[in-house]
């Protein structure tokens, strides 16, 4: 199958899917020590375009524009992707769903989940990274999680990483063989 503009590779595109608090980095930074891959993380790039994020359906656009741009150049120098973002509903994933489809790259679809009170006391607590959701934007996103249209790993991070990385190391290098 051609992939048009990339070159042919079994790089996957791993996409990280979960409400503020969940656990998504800190998924993403354990995985890191047992994989090698181009770490693209919402939060640092809205960061970056606003020193206050409003989190508006503009700013949304223009964070997901640019991190799509970010993946597509990982995706050419035949890199794997891990996109770390909310990314809650199917249409905040379908570019990126078109993009694992238009460049032949394996989607991997991760939900990384926690329980509310887990959530809770982790958002009530100064933040490391990038991120600057508080319980407020929690509360405003907590009702939008949709499944993924797609097979996806669900990680509830209240438990060991472990298993759920080595699940998803399998699903990287699995060639379909």
């Amino acid at each position: 199958m051609s992939n048009g503009n990339l070159p042919s590779s079994n790089h996957a595109l791993i996409l990280l899917s979960g409400l503020p608090g969940t656990g998504k980095t800190t998924f993403a930074r354990t995985l890191a020590s047992v994989l090698s891959f181009e770490h693209i993380e919402s939060d640092a790039i809205r960061r970056n375009m606003a020193a206050q994020p409003l989190y508006t359906n503009a700013e949304n656009a223009a964070v997901f524009a640019r991190a799509e741009a970010l993946a597509i150049a990982a995706l050419r120098q035949q890199r794997v992707v891990l996109l770390d973002s909310t990314a809650l509903t199917n249409r905040d994933r379908k570019r990126f769903v078109q993009l694992a489809h238009r460049t032949a790259v394996r989607l991997i679809a991760v939900r990384i989940t926690a329980p509310d009170d887990i959530i809770r006391a982790r958002l009530s607590h100064p933040r490391e990274g990038f991120s600057q959701a508080t319980l407020e934007i929690y509360e405003r996103m907590r009702t939008r999680p949709q499944p993924f249209p797609i097979p996806a790993l669900v990680v509830d991070t209240r438990f060991p990483l472990r298993p759920a990385i080595d699940l998803l190391l399998r699903l990287v290098h699995d060639h379909g063989e």
